[in-house]
């Protein structure tokens, strides 16, 4: 299959899980945690919820009925190797941003994207798909392909829409030489990692007018390539938070760095989109800026 057969794919499979996150019940006051099966994990401040779970499940129905062959990997249900491997591998994150969720901040997606055989043996990103439900926007990219944004207003049939919604827009990162640059960014539930990315963050905005915490990774890099924010830098993030967004952003002509490896956990890295330094030259990150540093070990 192609890689913009591989997308139609991974499409479909964000819809579908983003389909349950608009189940969500909305109100004026956020949701309770029995109403939303909510629920720690690592921590206080790190949640998941019975859509998180459903999510999943039917992003993976997507997946398998088309590509029964395929691995996936998902945050929540873990990494499913069929009998018969194809060499393709899925990575799912259900619900990026599930603290936004709960709280009833429209900051929420689902993140599906796909990885398969390329030159000598390695693989590479092929397809990524992105679907907000709560901002009624979709961002996708293939490899080579290009990355592109819908808008899809929500409860309003298709029909009723102006001609123009609905219509893919091409992306193209963002604005050169803006002033009053926005930088996005997040932080670990941790103390000691997340002092150390407030000590990055100082040391960067000296090149930025101001930054933005959204609250979900894929977001933060999708807003890059649509040229909403100019840069995004975090540390320590996973692998299914990044895996479709950096595909976007990369195919939008923006610097991508991606972790050298997909565990944050146990082999944090930082995830980069964007100049950080307008004075570097290289069309990459700074080499110079404290944010691609490794995070101090104890005793160093």
């Amino acid at each position: 299959m192609s890689a913009k057969g591989l997308l139609a794919v991974a499409r479909a499979a964000a819809r579908a899980g983003a389909a349950v996150l608009a189940e969500r019940p909305l109100g004026p006051t956020p949701a309770t945690r029995a109403e939303l099966g909510a629920v720690t994990k690592s921590s206080g401040s790190d949640w998941v919820t019975d859509y998180d779970r459903r999510a999943e499940q039917a992003v993976r129905e997507v997946i398998t009925a088309y590509r029964p062959h395929d691995a996936i990997s998902g945050e929540e249900y873990g990494h499913t190797e069929p009998e018969h491997p194809s060499g393709y591998r899925w990575s799912i994150d259900p619900l990026d941003g599930t603290t936004n969720f709960i709280r009833g901040i429209p900051q929420f997606c689902t993140s599906v994207a796909v990885e398969g055989p390329a030159a000598a043996g390695e693989t590479r990103w092929l397809a990524g798909a992105v679907v907000a439900p709560a901002l009624g926007r979709t961002w996708y990219a293939s490899a080579g392909g290009g990355a592109f944004s819908t808008v899809d207003t929500p409860g309003i049939p298709q029909a009723d829409l102006p001609p123009a919604s609905g219509e893919p827009v091409r992306l193209n990162g963002p604005i050169p030489g803006r002033s009053g640059r926005l930088l996005a960014t997040g932080f670990a539930y941790a103390g000691e990692r997340r002092d150390f990315q407030l000590g990055a963050l100082a040391a960067l905005m000296p090149h930025f007018g101001d930054v933005r915490r959204i609250g979900a990774a894929a977001l933060d890099l999708c807003m890059v390539a649509d040229g909403t924010l100019d840069a995004y830098a975090e540390f320590g993030i996973q692998e299914h938070d990044w895996a479709a967004a950096a595909l976007i952003a990369e195919e939008a002509g923006v610097p991508v760095r991606r972790p050298a490896s997909g565990d944050g956990t146990n082999h944090p890295d930082w995830t980069v989109a964007g100049v950080l330094d307008p004075s570097e030259t290289t069309g990459q990150s700074s080499p110079r800026a404290q944010w691609l540093l490794p995070m101090p070990t104890v005793g160093d």
